[in-house]
């Protein structure tokens, strides 16, 4: 009938043992933010590398679909065609396929703008979290010590 067994280290059995006393409890807060700091910083390294893999990837591929189009437009005639019956092209098929490649340049140099400041603020988000976390680890700490104070402060009980 007077069970005391705490539910919550049979439901998380990891948690056996965890916060036997204050100074364990301080102590294993501090594991858990360092620990917390490592892991995160690990991830977003880990993300700043697969980005720059990435854009690395992307840049190779790019400059290899513009250079085929190169070739296209050199093999491409000078003149203007048009279909019987029908006013001239106002531009050669090799005039048409630079400006597309222009064009390409453009939106390529923008999307790649684009993509850097998402994964900016993408970081800042991650990192405005990671601080949120560190501010509650701070706040658990001082709750600690707040009551561990406050239990010094108490005369023995006989």
């Amino acid at each position: 009938m007077g069970n005391k067994k705490d539910k919550a280290k049979d439901f998380f059995p990891l948690m056996a043992g965890w916060g036997e006393s204050k100074g364990d409890k301080k102590k294993q807060w501090k594991e858990f933010k360092s620990g917390m700091e490592k892991v995160w910083d690990q991830y977003q390294d880990m993300q700043k590398a697969a980005k720059k893999a990435k854009k690395k990837q992307w840049e190779q591929f790019f400059s290899q679909f513009m250079e085929m189009q190169q070739t296209v437009a050199d093999a491409l005639p000078d003149e203007k065609v048009s279909l019987p019956g029908m006013p001239p092209a106002p531009v050669s098929p090799k005039e048409f396929v630079e400006k597309a490649k222009e064009f390409q340049e453009t939106a390529n140099a923008r999307a790649v703008e684009q993509a850097d400041n998402m994964f900016e603020l993408r970081m800042q988000r991650q990192q405005h979290v990671k601080e949120m976390v560190s501010d509650a680890v701070q706040n658990v700490e001082d709750n600690l010590d707040a009551a561990q104070s406050s239990s010094d402060d108490k005369p023995a009980e006989k």
